[in-house]
């Protein structure tokens, strides 16, 4: 069975021939001496999902058209670049500034000094712009898939119009808003649902999809947001966003770390066809045995092998908890195993001693997912 048959058959509630693995590392990981046995395995067993996104649609700025420029504003050699980034739209110029260390082992990591919207003024001007449905680069689309084969599938990455303004305005302004201006907050996202339905329709018509991915909700649960903001600000809204994929028979993964055990349900009712990472205490709250109980026939359920512990764990605990994974969450189909923490912790590494240690246990979850995975599931 290839990747893409596996995972698809896991994401139908049916049993494949064995449980799939995900697992993606850094460049950085991929050529550090210790990997090379890593590298194998993942090269022949992996089962990822890719995303592709950035090559077929420009998203602007939330949404809105912009031509997006970038500069280097302070460069101290050895320690940080400090950049500001902006996107200028038909209703002036939105800039953020950037600090990210000079450190090719730690290129994801960067922190915001500013973000592109700052104040409910920035909002309102954002809503100025128009939106409409941007050039699609099918093509893009369709090599994407002729380079995947079938060692995976493609989810393309949505915009989430409320996970994409906390995660572009001053977070902690937005959860104000909520309550001190909600009207401007449903306008906007009035809005920019109408034109993220738009764009969704035009793109099955056009042979992308099926499958989408969001990350967002982290950001929309507890702490950052209770339960009765979740109803008002969220559910409306991902519902229309689900419901137009189904209409065209497609389906929405979505990215939340966090407390989201309470929400699994909801997630489901709201139309959310998949969830990950699906994180243990002490980072998250989810159970695995309980969301199986829960959704395990109405999310296909990626998780929760802990990641942030692989520079301390011994391989036997890796080996241990893939194996209560699976028993607890595979049988019947709809799980995929999955680290906690995206590229396995390989993006944000200290020291070469450091990666070394966390690539020894990537293998040895791999080498689990093997031994275990097979169906039927007889632990």
């Amino acid at each position: 069975m290839t990747s893409k048959e596996r995972l698809e058959k896991a994401w139908s509630f049916l049993e494949p021939d064995r449980v799939p693995i995900e697992l993606r590392i850094t460049q950085v990981a991929r050529e550090h001496p210790a990997a090379k046995r890593l590298v194998q395995l993942i090269d022949e067993y992996a089962d990822n999902f890719y995303g592709c996104e950035r090559k077929v649609y420009d998203w602007g700025l939330l949404g809105r058209s912009s031509t997006y420029t970038e500069r280097i504003i302070e460069y101290v050699p050895g320690e940080y670049t400090r950049k500001e980034l902006m996107h200028t739209t038909t209703a002036g110029c939105f800039t953020a500034i950037t600090r990210q260390p000079d450190d090719p082992e730690a290129d994801a990591d960067f922190h915001w000094e500013k973000r592109f919207i700052t104040s409910s003024c920035d909002l309102e001007r954002l809503l100025d712009v128009p939106l409409e449905v941007g050039p699609i680069n099918v093509s893009a689309f369709m090599e994407t898939v002729k380079q995947v084969g079938d060692r995976g599938l493609i989810t393309f990455g949505l915009l989430h119009p409320l996970g994409q303004l906390v995660r572009n305005a001053t977070m902690e302004e937005v959860y104000m808003w909520f309550i001190d201006c909600p009207d401007l907050i449903h306008r906007y996202l009035e809005k920019t649902t109408d034109y993220l339905v738009q764009v969704i329709d035009t793109m099955m018509n056009v042979g992308i999809g099926p499958y989408f991915g969001v990350a967002a909700h982290e950001m929309l649960i507890p702490p950052w947001a209770g339960p009765s903001l979740f109803e008002e600000f969220v559910v409306p809204y991902d519902k229309r966003i689900c419901e137009v994929i189904h209409r065209h028979g497609g389906k929405l993964r979505a990215h939340c770390h966090g407390n989201a055990m309470m929400y699994l349900e909801r997630f489901a009712d709201i139309g959310i066809d998949a969830i990950e990472p699906l994180e243990g205490a002490p980072t998250g709250d989810c159970e695995l045995a309980e969301a199986k109980r829960c959704v395990g026939g109405r999310m296909l359920l990626s998780g929760n092998i802990p990641s942030i512990y692989f520079n301390t764990w011994t391989a036997e605990q890796v080996r241990e908890a893939v194996r209560e994974a699976i028993r607890v969450c595979a049988p019947g189909g709809g799980f995929t195993l999955r680290t906690t923490g995206g590229m396995a912790g390989t993006s944000a590494v200290q020291n070469s001693e450091q990666l070394g240690r966390i690539i020894k246990n990537c293998e040895a979850y791999m080498l689990a997912g093997l031994e275990f995975g097979g169906y039927p599931i007889t632990l």
